[in-house]
């Protein structure tokens, strides 16, 4: 049930970020990027492998980890 709630909700943030774009061109690149990376992560959770799944679960929270403790470096910077 949690793959399809993920799924589930990809499709609706893809939706909001297409809507968006139509509304205001300026995000267009913002939109299309959103949207495919939205797209990417819905998919990785239809893998029907669970060690990989896992894989790439853990992979994705380590990259969450590191663009938070980035941002928090430049921020501390004076750069964001």
């Amino acid at each position: 049930m949690i793959r399809e709630l993920v799924f589930f909700g990809g499709a609706t943030y893809l939706v909001i970020a297409l809507v968006q774009w139509l509304q205001n061109q300026t995000v267009r690149g913002e939109a299309v990027v959103l949207a495919a990376a939205l797209v990417a992560l819905s998919l990785v959770h239809l893998a029907s492998n669970e060690e990989r799944l896992k894989r790439l679960e853990t992979a994705g929270l380590w990259l969450a980890v590191a663009l938070f403790v980035g941002y928090a470096l430049l921020k501390a910077g004076g750069f964001a």
